[in-house]
């Protein structure tokens, strides 16, 4: 039996129309059993599923698989919160996260903070100017704390992706019989390089560059005050001079040899989805995604360019800073592009059982996502109700973990004031008691304890699902999107291999028939 967890969001292998026909007909068995009011609701709500041909295989598994509740019982999963400061927070990181921080678009400014050492560079050095000095050198000093904390962020989402990874490969040895599952996951794993890449580059070597030159700009930066001294003038001009930008400039350099490998890679992705007929929604979502990215990748290697090239020119001509200026900019652009636009949470194939994964068609969990943002974000939802009942607690927390949003939805349940105090309520699990673990169980307990506690869960996941829902399958949508165009590529590059081999053996054929 498949876990609900694994349903909603991932692979593939397409069901055929005799197995979508006998989850049908185990539907039509089950009614078979209720009562006449039950069995008429549950037919209306069927004949509802019918009406929508796009997801109707989708969510026929959702609303008429009667075995998911004993998987449900059988995963129990759980999220874990400890207390610190008065506060609940994570006890570890579960998902794959959009963390990138909107502060790092400043770390550019860094590199501009040496502006009164480099334009005033003269001893005496004017008051003015030394206090431009003194404000422009703690700045600089200030965004190594940024660097720091987005590189944390980074380090913990490559550490689960490459978890992933390897659950990817022993899933990808497990189905190597199947060449459809193994098509896919190494869509997956194709995916999953883009990923690391871009944690790798985009943040971890950026974060480690840009913020410890910004600490060298902002010593260096700093010691001018003092340029009355031989030495110290010195060691400024190097510090904030050639030493801690030349660093930007290197990142610069290695940012935009990232950038133009993504430009060239969803360029093929772009070639082979304007070949292919996935349909005319669906591929209108592809284009705009994969030149949503190429636009990034774009601004953002020639930003890297310019400014690494503007960061040396600083050290000697101050017009540098004129070329600085439009840098800074860009580059709090695309970080705000890239959170809003292009960026996801996704849940992660880690301790998924190898027998138990249950696959889906690509296509179809695209539709399903695309839907669910649809109906959770009218204000009454025009989801069947077989799917999730918004007026039950029981409905709408069972809707939550199939979906994988329990993580999430934690978090939610520590932000809000009237939750948070009822999370006081949960037994500690730890002997330190700092630690709660919140399952399905753990809340129904806690809305069965009181009405009003009852009506606040109610109130909050209802709430829940029409935002942070919403958002959750927006970042679905985004992920998938991506999956699909690696695998239309795939398939087209397998196509066109197999067609290649297959002129090139025709005139050893021949010659051998003579």
């Amino acid at each position: 039996m498949a876990t609900p967890g694994a349903s909603s969001d991932t692979l593939i292998t397409p069901y055929s129309l005799a197995q979508i026909h006998i989850s049908s007909n185990q539907h039509t068995m089950h009614t078979k059993t209720t009562s006449p009011e039950v069995q008429a609701e549950s037919d209306l709500e069927l004949s509802v599923l019918e009406s929508a041909p796009p997801i109707v295989p989708k969510l026929l598994r959702e609303a008429s698989d009667i075995t998911w509740q004993e998987s449900l019982e059988a995963t129990k999963d759980t999220v874990t919160l400890v207390r610190r400061r008065g506060r609940f927070h994570l006890l570890s990181q579960q998902q794959f996260r959009n963390s990138l921080l909107a502060s790092v678009g400043y770390l550019e400014l860094a590199n501009a903070a040496d502006f009164a050492a480099n334009v005033w560079n003269q001893i005496p050095v004017p008051t003015f100017a030394a206090v431009l000095m003194g404000i422009g050198g703690t700045c600089a000093l200030c965004m190594v704390f940024v660097a720091i904390q987005d590189f944390r962020l980074s380090m913990r989402n490559v550490k689960l992706l490459r978890m992933e990874r390897e659950n990817l490969k022993r899933l990808r040895q497990y189905h190597s019989k199947n060449t459809e599952v193994v098509r896919l996951l190494e869509s997956r794993l194709g995916v999953s390089d883009r990923e690391m890449g871009t944690e790798i580059v985009d943040r971890i070597v950026m974060d480690l560059l840009m913020g410890f030159g910004s600490v060298l700009v902002g010593i260096g930066t700093l010691m001018a005050i003092g340029g009355a001294n031989r030495r110290v003038f010195k060691a400024s001009n190097l510090l904030s001079g050639y030493i801690g930008n030349g660093l930007a400039a290197m990142f610069g350099l290695v940012n935009a040899v990232w950038s133009g490998y993504l430009i060239r890679r969803f360029q093929h992705h772009l070639n082979a989805v304007r070949v292919s007929q996935p349909g005319d929604d669906i591929r209108r979502r592809l284009h705009n995604r994969i030149r949503r990215f190429q636009w990034h990748s774009f601004i953002n290697g020639l930003n890297g360019l310019v400014a690494g090239a503007g960061s040396m020119v600083t050290a000697e001509r101050w017009w540098g800073y004129v070329v600085l200026i439009p840098c800074i900019i860009s580059l709090i652009a695309v970080n705000f592009f890239w959170r809003k636009k292009l960026g996801y949470d996704r849940p992660l194939l880690t301790d998924v059982s190898l027998a138990r994964m249950q696959f889906t068609p690509l296509l179809e969990d695209l539709e399903y996502a695309i839907t669910m943002q649809r109906g959770l974000a009218e204000p009454d939802t025009s989801l069947p109700q077989a799917l999730v009942q918004m007026d039950s607690l029981d409905s709408m927390l069972r809707f939550i973990m199939r979906n994988r949003m329990l993580e999430r939805y934690c978090e939610s349940l520590t932000r809000d004031k009237q939750t948070r105090a009822l999370l006081e309520d949960l037994p500690s699990t730890s002997t330190t008691l700092h630690e709660i673990t919140i399952s399905t169980d753990a809340l129904f307990r806690l809305s069965s304890s009181s009405s009003q506690n009852a009506e606040i869960l109610r109130a909050h996941a209802k709430l829940f699902l029409q935002k942070d829902g919403v958002l959750i399958f927006t970042y679905r949508e985004r992920h998938l999107l991506e999956l699909l165009g690696y695998a239309v590529w795939q398939d087209q590059t397998a196509t066109t291999t197999h067609a290649t081999d297959a002129c090139a053996s025709a005139p050893g054929e021949a010659i051998d028939t003579n």
